[in-house]
């Protein structure tokens, strides 16, 4: 599924992020001075004598970075860094923010005997590209899969030094036919979206892509020094920009694109100070040659600030956000906005009962397309404005539950509008749960178990079912508390847990499961068998949902934990593209945020969902600190989920598109539990 932008996000060119298949994200707004995600200049990050210091260009604000580390690079976003630990020789990431929270450690195939170099961010984050074993790796930023061979098949020659940018586009240096020859370096180029390689220079080394992807400067020597030159990535407009008789390494070019930073080795005498690196910048507008005052070393890597999104979805109450979100994802009927989505369904759950609507968002996943609430009693007037809006004619809508739930006069009212109307359900809110999971596939792959007596857990479980998007296979079944109902063990017992990964997700549901199955409820399953535990407090669990199940995601919903309406509405309007987390009212929780800070490297938007009475306007910048630097986001509000009318704030078009499968595919050995009669 390619995705360019959506009308929802504020003050970004999304990058697609994903290069090793990762869950696709997607945040727009373009501008000239780029071909993509336009940045300005931040700090830069050397290399003195083993460890890490940060520094303005100007010389002021120097600190050292706590861990002795080398080989940085900056997100795209400037708010983590990668490196090689000079400790132990890892690869790891860590948040570069106003408090301390840990990173990532990338954790090389056991075996494999890789010792990775030079990692550099690519795309918007989510991936980062590194040399091990002669070749170019790549491992998704928040650590959540084995790092993989970039190139699908083996190369002629021996690759390394890799530069990335946001839209893609990867600069290399490859040398020999292969690592055990020997021969000169030359810099290619890689298309991320198009899979083309393409050789730019011959003696060459020390790429830096530019921060457009559209040209990089490396290293040659020439009569004994080497020099700078710039080329563009189709290979034209090769420039040397530096002559003077001087050794200029590592070149980075700035987030501006204007400046290139690079090390030299200075030759110190009794007058000068001692020998040894400095960090210098050339102006590539007028040529000038400036040292960084205070700054002695090398391998410099200039920080990106880009704007992150941030935005609120509401409406003049809980149902009028409902509706909202709505708009903010689907397209008009006869429309198409950019990034916006033609619906094949819907959902509807009574406004009045959370119980039932836990389970809604895995089915509109599935079906593609809202889910909205609507009176027990009939069908509420805007909800049949939204549907005649954006649902042809023709389309089912979905009732969850009973005519308890949803009367009959609901479904009588979808089906004069012209839609098919089909009723899910069953005597409880349990069996309901398995109507709704047989609806969705007949052969489920994952199986959430979530107790039914409160919604935040089985909510999270719905929202991370429902991003497999149409081709989902996986459901959530609801427990009656700490006790598992004859129709959900039932279900259960069809399937074996070797094949159907069980996922409990809070302390009820798997205490439910372990009764069930002690008691001999599950009479098919093994005397040895396996599940995946969640534990927890609701925002610790969703933050740990998602940290698990999608990889390094660019967006994620956030609804107060006091709001089931909230999460309904967040989750059906994120439906693929990112998890759902909880905050608190007045304050950004803080599993929540720490999961924010270490998925910050991908993490550029983040939307809330209802007014200020259910999060409060001091939070969005306690998110915005989260995953970008200090207050480089942009915050936008989209009332009734309309664009907003100031042209100022409107976003524009962007094109980017997504290469990335948005089907979730996590690796949950981590939280694996076996267990035997």
């Amino acid at each position: 599924m390619n995705i360019s932008a959506r009308r929802g996000f504020a003050a970004l060119t999304t990058v697609a992020a994903l290069a090793a298949g990762l869950v696709a994200g997607l945040p727009s707004q373009a501008t000239a001075d780029t071909a993509g995600w336009p940045a300005t200049d931040g700090r830069l990050l050397y290399n003195e004598l083993g460890s890490l210091r940060y520094i303005n260009p100007d010389g002021t604000k120097s600190a050292q970075f706590y861990e002795t580390a080398n080989q940085a690079a900056w997100s795209a976003d400037g708010s983590q860094i990668a490196y090689v630990s000079a400790y132990d020789d890892r690869l790891r990431t860590k948040t570069y923010a106003q408090e301390s929270i840990s990173g990532n450690d990338i954790v090389m195939p056991a075996g494999s005997g890789w010792h990775p170099t030079d990692p550099t961010f690519w795309y918007g984050g989510a991936d980062i590209v590194f040399t091990a074993g002669g070749r170019l790796r790549v491992a998704v930023a928040n650590s959540g899969r084995a790092p993989a061979a970039l190139f699908g098949t083996d190369v002629d020659g021996c690759d390394s030094k890799a530069s990335g940018a946001v839209n893609g586009m990867l600069a290399f240096v490859r040398t020999g036919t292969s690592c055990s020859t020997t021969g000169a370096p030359a810099v290619w180029v890689y298309n991320g979206g198009t899979k083309a390689f393409k050789k730019l220079a011959s003696d060459a080394d020390e790429p830096s892509m530019s921060p457009d992807g559209q040209s990089l400067v490396f290293a040659r020597t020439v009569a004994g020094h080497k020099q700078l030159f710039t080329v563009k990535v189709d290979g034209t407009g090769l420039t040397q920009v530096t002559t003077d008789p001087a050794d200029h390494n590592r070149p980075a070019w700035s987030p501006k694109g204007d400046r290139i930073a690079y090390d030299t080795y200075f030759t110190g005498g009794p007058d000068t100070g001692p020998s040894g690196s400095q960090i210098w910048i050339h102006d590539l507008g007028t040529g000038t040659e400036t040292r960084v005052p205070m700054a002695d070393g090398s391998d410099v890597a200039w920080q990106p600030l880009r704007k992150n999104a941030i935005s609120r979805v509401y409406g003049a109450d809980t149902y009028g956000t409902n509706i909202a979100s709505s708009k903010w994802t689907w397209n008009t009927l006869g429309k198409s906005v950019p990034g916006l989505m033609n619906a094949s369904s819907a959902v509807l759950i009574s406004k009045s009962d959370s119980a039932y609507a836990t389970t809604a968002t895995s089915l509109a996943g599935k079906k593609h397309g809202p889910v909205l609430m609507t009176s027990r009693t009939g069908l509420d007037s805007s909800v049949q404005t939204e549907l005649k809006r954006m649902l042809p004619k023709g389309k089912t809508v979905y009732l969850v539950g009973g005519t308890s739930i949803l009367s009959s006069s609901v479904a009588s009212k979808v089906t004069s509008l012209g839609y098919v109307a089909k009723r899910l359900s069953d005597v409880s809110r349990y069996s309901t749960s398995v109507a709704v999971a047989k609806t969705i596939t007949s052969a489920p792959k994952y199986v959430f178990l979530a107790t039914g007596t409160d919604y935040h857990n089985a909510l999270a479980a719905s929202s991370a079912a429902g991003a497999m998007g149409t081709s989902g296979t996986a459901v959530v079944l609801l427990t009656e508390g700490s006790t598992m109902t004859p129709s959900v063990y039932g279900y259960l017992n069809k399937y074996s847990p070797s094949t159907t990964k069980i996922i409990t997700v809070g302390v009820d549901a798997e205490s439910a499961l372990t009764k069930a199955y002690n008691a001999g409820k599950l009479p098919h399953w093994p005397s040895k068998y396996s599940y995946y535990r969640f534990g927890g407090s609701p925002a610790p669990v969703a933050a740990r949902l998602a940290e698990f199940w999608w990889s390094s995601p660019s967006d994620a919903a956030v609804a107060s934990v006091n709001s089931w309406t909230g999460g309904v509405s967040a989750s059906s309007a994120m439906t693929t593209f990112g998890p759902l987390l909880w905050t608190d009212v007045t304050s950004l929780t803080y599993d929540t945020k720490w999961y924010m800070m270490r998925t910050s490297a991908s993490l550029n938007h983040v939307a809330v969902f209802g007014g200020n009475a259910s999060v409060d306007a001091k939070v969005v910048p306690l998110i915005g600190r989260a995953i970008g630097v200090d207050s480089t986001y942009v915050y936008t509000s989209y009332y009734k989920g309309d664009i907003p009318q100031s042209p100022a704030s409107q976003p524009l078009s962007a094109s980017t598109a997504s290469t990335g499968k948005p089907v979730p595919s996590p690796d949950l050995d981590p939280l694996k539990v076996t267990v035997s009669r």
